[in-house]
């Protein structure tokens, strides 16, 4: 689905402060598929009133004329073309309220890549019309389970008399922005899936989960997860929504997927959208936490369990607790410290905790020191963010170099090879801070073996990084070479 706010000024607008002539327009459309006619595209236009120009009419009344173009092309070649006139409600006086109105188009396409123009222009306006164009995918295969585009919903009734707004017996009025203001209390969708019956057979059973999950991370939002147990058919419908009075302000996604009885992802979708929501703290979204393993918890264990998260909490979290624990709220401190976990976990987030926790131990265990947890310790931070190193080479001895370890991973995330160096200049603390990596994110630091070594070879080169030769120095060969 794609979505713009037309303006034949050249811009683009949020806001309402509109002018009369300089016309805008929301501009959305979704694809979806019909077994009997084959793909097509819908298109929805939304023109806001008071930035139309009206002029006087033969029944002397007062109306705007909006000039359309839609092109479809391949190539050079026209597949569909489409221009049409757009009319305003009629008004009786140019004062009058001009209030916003719509149009629906739906065109039939075969599957296919094309170039997709839209020109749209106020023919009672001088300016120059606006125009726009991009690529568009119709991809709905006859033999393989596909979801139509979501189409965000304005409001619904049951359909007394077919129209161009109808689907599935209902009068589908589509919400033409992806962006949703306090005011909005929910958000309502339609979408359709196809050939389940084709491949999983005849009134299979299957499921649709449908959530809302941030834009930034793909981490799901608690509370915001439904499902709808379905029977295989040509065409499945799931016309849904969520309450998000309390949604907080951000990006998210709308996701819709399609799952067999073994739960095996089958396909899925998502689409955009934008919540402001000031009232609402972004962290509290749940308040389950009465009820939860963390009423349980006393003040003392709550403000050591908030401060050993912190190496898997993003940077809004870690500020949000930080002002947490030092203004001493212990109630919101429990809402946040349950929600955190929901957002992790939200079917079981207590195991989750645990299995969290069981990490922690290990990792004061292996690193506490005399003044510090394992889990503030440099060493702690890596072990709890990415897990164990697939490999950890010790070097405790050299007599050159502070004492030493060279850890390596695999992979984290998205990244192959990473290896992290951390030292030991207290000798015998435990301390061990991070020294180099070549993780994106960490300290990166280019002079860390002579850094290693200043124990015995202080640098003349201030820029150097490279210490002199050393017969039993292995950090250059282990870091290179892990093992």
């Amino acid at each position: 689905m794609y979505k713009y706010l037309i303006s034949i000024v050249f811009m683009f607008f949020i806001s309402a402060n509109l002018k009369a002539g300089n016309l805008k327009a929301y501009f959305t459309y979704c694809t979806f598929n019909s077994p009997d006619n084959g793909p097509y595209i819908e298109t929805y236009l939304s023109v806001v009133g008071n930035s139309a120009i009206y002029k006087k009419t033969e029944n002397n009344t007062f109306q705007s004329k909006t000039e359309i173009t839609l092109i479809f092309k391949q190539g050079d070649e026209i597949k569909k073309f489409k221009k049409y006139n757009l009319l305003s409600p009629e008004i009786s006086d140019s004062l009058a309220e001009k209030v916003n109105f719509m149009d629906q188009q739906r065109i039939s396409l075969p599957n296919g890549k094309y170039e997709f123009e839209i020109s749209i222009r106020d023919l009672n306006s001088e300016k120059p019309p606006f125009k726009s164009t991009q690529i568009l995918t119709l991809d709905y295969p006859t033999t393989k389970i596909s979801i139509s585009d979501i189409e965000l919903v304005e409001s619904l009734k049951k359909t007394t008399t077919k129209s161009i707004i109808t689907k599935s017996g209902y009068d589908i009025i589509p919400y033409t922005s992806d962006f949703y203001p306090e005011s909005f209390e929910k958000i309502a969708f339609y979408s359709e899936i196809y050939n389940t019956n084709k491949v999983l057979g005849n009134d299979e059973a299957f499921l649709i989960s449908y959530f809302i999950e941030t834009y930034e991370n793909n981490k799901l939002v608690a509370n915001y997860k439904r499902f709808s147990r379905e029977t295989a058919k040509s065409v499945n419908i799931l016309l849904a929504s969520f309450s998000i009075e309390n949604l907080p302000s951000g990006n998210y996604n709308l996701v819709i997927e399609v799952r067999n009885k073994k739960n095996d992802l089958l396909v899925n979708k998502k689409i955009f959208f934008q919540r402001s929501n000031p009232k609402v703290t972004p962290l509290l979204i749940s308040d389950d936490y009465l009820n939860s393993f963390v009423a349980k918890m006393s003040k003392k264990e709550l403000d050591n369990n908030i401060e050993c998260i912190e190496p898997i909490s993003s940077n809004i979290e870690i500020n949000f607790a930080q002002n947490q624990l030092k203004g001493k709220d212990e109630e919101l401190m429990r809402q946040y410290f349950y929600n955190f976990w929901i957002t992790r976990n939200e079917i079981d987030p207590e195991t989750e905790w645990k299995k969290y926790l069981e990490q922690v131990k290990i990792v004061n265990n292996l690193f506490s020191s005399q003044i510090k947890k394992g889990y503030k310790s440099d060493r702690g931070v890596i072990f709890l963010k990415y897990g164990a190193p697939n490999t950890r080479s010790e070097f405790l001895f050299e007599p050159s170099s502070y004492p030493y370890e060279i850890w390596h991973y695999y992979k984290i995330k998205r990244f192959s090879n990473k290896r992290f160096v951390f030292y030991d200049p207290s000798f015998g603390m435990n301390e061990y801070p991070l020294l180099h990596s070549d993780m994106p994110g960490h300290i990166i630091n280019p002079q860390w073996k002579v850094q290693l070594h200043k124990r015995t070879n202080q640098p003349i080169d201030m820029e150097s990084q490279d210490p002199r030769p050393y017969s039993q120095d292995k950090s250059n060969d282990y870091f290179n070479n892990p093992r």
